[in-house]
């Protein structure tokens, strides 16, 4: 029964301990990443140079994510906006017309 028990407070941590662990993105993996989440998002882009544009913004919203997720107590991981240039990130908060 002893047995049992110990199994059961073993797997219970091994759950718990496993579930907050916070993402971290190996920077050296960003195309790979890069595809994953266009295939995940259904991302299209207009040309080759607007595809780049949008890669450097991803590879720069990763090391954001690496740097909140040390510091802070909160986790952070990619989302739909992950690619989004600083204009469209500011076009997203209101700080930009639609037009721009």
């Amino acid at each position: 029964m002893v047995r049992l028990v110990f199994v059961a407070v073993l797997i219970t941590a091994a759950v718990v301990f496993g579930a907050t662990r916070k993402p971290y993105y190996d920077i050296n993996d960003a195309s790979a990443l890069f595809e994953k989440y266009v295939r995940d998002y259904h991302k299209v882009y207009k040309n080759e140079a607007d595809r780049a544009e949008h890669y450097a913004a991803f590879v720069n919203t990763l090391k954001v994510i690496n740097k909140a997720n040390a510091e802070n107590s909160a986790t952070f991981d990619l989302n739909q906006f992950a690619d989004y240039t600083p204009e469209e990130q500011k076009w997203l908060h209101g700080l930009l017309p639609l037009n721009q």
